[in-house]
Parts: structure tokens; C-alpha cells; sequence
């Protein structure tokens, strides 16, 4: 009888730590960041959800994927996600325009104003009009290099218009989309797992 119970403790110990690493990685489904859908009137800024997550096979980078309601290569947007690790903050960004070649960039979000933007390090990222997911694909040693372990903390993203339609702005009207949509709010967490 006392080997069952100790079988069964075993078996408990043993699923308890299994089941958080399990829900450290995001996915669409599990999301770091959540968001209220319709909370802006562009729905091609409308930001749905945000997840953080690594492979395996590709160790060295950070993929993050930010899902819009309705994504649009017609209109100028700014997309962007940030977080801090060992309180630095760092950001991944997407300038997009019709009348040139997106490039995504990730770093230090100290180097995020226009001119110090364009040498942030560029990264790999896809632009998905069928699924409305914008994803990075980041080399960890541009973002702090964080480890097994590491924890990714005060998550946040937006999405804004950008030039000549952020302009809009200065009449007044005001399309950008937060996530969360409070200002002191962020999502959880994400823990590095390779």
C-alpha cells in the first residue's frame, strides 16, 4: 500500500513540473498579450493578440508574432512589441508603406526614434495578409542575449499609423491600438526556454 502511495506522489511530483513548462511558451492560443478587439477604428491596426515563443532547432532566436484583425499592405503602420529583460528595455518593429520594402528591426528601444532606427539591427520576419500575423524571427544576442531561464517581463505592444497618415493625429483623430489597452497594464511574462 505505502509503494502505491509513494508511486503516486512520484507521478504527482513529477506532472506538476512538467505542466509549467509546458505553458511557458506562447502560442495563438495561449498568448502573452491579449487585446480588446474593435478598440480602435482602423481594423487594420486592430491588434487581436501577441505570443512570444523559440524552437529547438533554431535556439539562438526569439520569434514573436503579433496577429491583427485585418492586416493591409496598402496602408502606412508602424507594429511594434516591447518588453524588458534585466530592466533594459528592447523592441521589435515593422515600418510598413506602400512606397517601400519592409524591414523588420529589433533592439534596444533607446534606439527607436526615426533616425537611430534605421541602424537598429535588422531581423527576419514574415508579413502574412492570409493568417494577419506579422511574425520576428530575432537573433537573441541583438535583444541582451537572454538565457535558459531568463525571464521577458512588462510585455506590450501597438500599432500606429505612419507617415503622411499619422498626421491624421494633429486633426485630432486617433487610430492607434494599445496592448493592453491600459496605458499601465502589460501582458505576462515569458520565460526563455532555450
Amino acid at each position: 500500500m505505502s509503494r502505491k502511495l509513494i508511486g503516486i506522489f512520484v507521478c504527482m511530483l513529477l506532472i506538476a513540473n512538467i505542466i509549467p513548462v509546458m505553458v511557458m511558451a506562447g502560442d495563438e492560443e495561449n498568448p502573452e498579450i491579449i487585446d480588446e478587439l474593435s478598440d480602435t477604428g482602423l481594423y487594420t491596426l486592430d491588434i487581436n493578440s501577441v505570443w512570444f515563443y523559440e524552437k529547438l532547432n533554431d535556439p539562438e532566436y526569439l520569434f514573436i508574432s503579433m496577429k491583427i484583425e485585418n492586416l493591409n499592405e496598402k496602408i502606412s503602420a508602424v507594429f511594434s512589441v516591447t518588453w524588458f529583460y534585466n530592466n533594459i528595455k528592447y523592441v521589435s518593429g515593422l515600418d510598413i508603406s506602400f512606397y517601400r520594402e519592409k524591414v523588420f528591426r529589433s533592439g534596444l528601444y533607446q534606439r527607436a526614434t526615426h533616425r537611430q532606427w534605421l541602424s537598429m539591427p535588422e531581423c527576419e520576419g514574415t508579413y502574412d495578409v492570409d493568417s494577419n500575423i506579422i511574425t520576428w524571427k530575432i537573433l537573441k544576442e541583438n535583444i541582451g542575449n537572454p538565457q535558459k531561464d531568463s525571464v521577458l517581463t512588462k510585455t506590450r505592444a501597438s500599432a500606429v499609423l505612419g507617415f503622411p497618415l499619422n498626421l491624421l493625429l494633429f486633426l485630432f483623430v486617433d487610430y492607434r491600438d494599445f496592448a493592453p489597452s491600459v496605458v499601465t497594464e502589460y501582458g505576462k511574462d515569458y520565460i526563455i526556454n532555450y
